[in-house]
C-alpha cells in the first residue's frame, strides 16, 4: 500500500513540470542585443578616422551596429576626427553590446 505524498512534494513536481514546458516553448538566446534605444548612443557613433598617415598608431575598439559586434581599429595620428573607441574589448562589450556600463568604460577621441 503506497501513502499518500505530502502536498509539498506534488507542488514541487508540478511547478518542474510547468519549468520545463516554458523552457520549451521559450528557448533562451545565445547573446542578448537590444535595440538601439537599449544602448548608449556613444555606440551608434562611427570608429574614429584619419586624414593621411602618421607616425604612430592608435589602436581601440568600436561598435559596429551591422555585425552586432564590437571590432579592433587601428589608425594613424595624423589629423584625427573623433568617434566612438572603448580602450579594451571588454569595454565595448560591457557597454555596447550588453548594454549597460559605467561613465569610466567609455571614451572617446575629441
Amino acid at each position: 500500500m503506497s501513502r499518500p505524498k505530502p502536498p509539498l512534494v506534488v507542488l514541487s513536481l508540478w511547478l518542474v513540470v510547468l519549468l520545463g514546458v516554458l523552457l520549451h516553448y521559450h528557448p533562451a538566446e545565445a547573446r542578448y542585443v537590444g535595440s538601439s534605444q537599449s544602448i548608449p548612443d556613444i555606440c551608434n557613433q562611427p570608429p574614429p578616422r584619419s586624414d593621411g598617415v602618421g607616425t604612430i598608431e592608435f589602436e581601440g575598439f568600436y561598435y559596429d551596429p551591422a555585425t552586432f559586434d564590437c571590432q579592433k581599429y587601428s589608425i594613424g595620428s595624423r589629423r584625427l576626427k573623433p568617434g566612438q573607441s572603448f580602450g579594451s574589448l571588454q569595454d565595448c562589450v560591457t557597454t555596447c553590446i550588453r548594454g549597460f556600463g559605467r561613465n569610466k568604460d567609455r571614451y572617446v577621441n575629441e
